[in-house]
């Protein structure tokens, strides 16, 4: 029997699902079965999942899904201060017990964890949404629009890369000594990144003066002594592009606007 006509059969049907979280090189997989389940070679494991309806609408790009384990499950551990820098993809297949038959029926990306008691809910929106964004977004304005170290930027993120070592932590400052050879604010605006159980994680530099770096949230998994990769910020002006990056051939900005509207004379346009 085909899994169309087990999943409207009432004598037949005997559904299952596999949950499969990927974020940057691992991997949690999970199952609804009574017992761990074996799926593509790959194992699931069986722990008690609930979850909202799965809605067939006009606009498919705003029906969400929401899951709810216990709160020791390990795919959710990392929501637990702020969310992780790396996407949560999520993909949910659906099939019958004694079926070979395997069917996608949700794909998408965890956006944040709600913990209630001795229970978590994930919070997940469907791919669709990443076909709703803004698609042109560069404006007639002083400062460059373009993100740092994309590919309309032009800058080398490689190349402005600074290694070094944590001296000690405290909540989201850090001690660095290499950053005390740079300027003040040269790293703010830029981000750090670092390994963390196996994963890399990423947090915005808020602010910089000598060997003190500030991220924008406490750094999880880092530990004084760990290494740390720094990249400078870029406060978006052409002086900046160019003495800081050499990279005023790419800047993306109109600096010379004429400061009144020629046209009516109001420094607005």
């Amino acid at each position: 029997m085909s899994y169309a006509n087990r999943e409207v059969s009432t004598t037949d049907s005997s559904p299952i699902e596999l949950y499969e979280f990927r974020r940057g090189g691992k991997t949690w997989r999970y199952t609804s079965a009574a017992h761990d389940t074996l799926y593509a070679t790959y194992p699931y494991s069986a722990v008690p999942i609930k979850r909202s309806n799965l809605e067939q609408s006009s606009e498919m790009g705003k029906t969400g899904l929401r899951i709810t384990f216990a709160r020791d499950v390990e795919v959710a551990q990392p929501f637990i201060a702020t969310p992780p820098s790396e996407i949560t993809l999520l993909t949910l297949y659906r099939q019958h017990r004694g079926d070979n038959e395997t069917l996608a029926v949700w794909m998408g990306r965890v956006l944040n964890a709600e913990w209630r008691s001795s229970e978590v809910e994930l919070n997940c929106e469907p791919a669709y949404t990443s076909l709703q964004r803004v698609g042109l977004r560069r404006l007639y304005q002083r400062n460059c629009p373009h993100v740092l170290y994309s590919t309309a930027c032009g800058a080398s993120a490689v190349t402005f890369r600074v290694t070094a070592t944590v001296a000690s932590i405290n909540g989201p400052s850090l001690s660095v000594a290499v950053a005390a050879e740079y300027e003040t604010g040269y790293f703010t605006g830029g981000y750090a990144t670092w390994a963390a159980n196996g994963l890399t994680e990423k947090r915005m530099i808020t602010s910089h003066s000598d060997d003190a770096i500030t991220l924008s949230a406490t750094p999880p998994g880092l530990i004084v002594g760990d290494a740390i990769t720094l990249y400078p910020g870029c406060d978006r002006t052409l002086n900046s592009c160019h003495k800081k990056f050499a990279n005023s051939e790419n800047f993306g900005g109109f600096p010379f606007i004429p400061t009144q509207n020629p046209f009516s004379g109001s420094p607005i346009y």
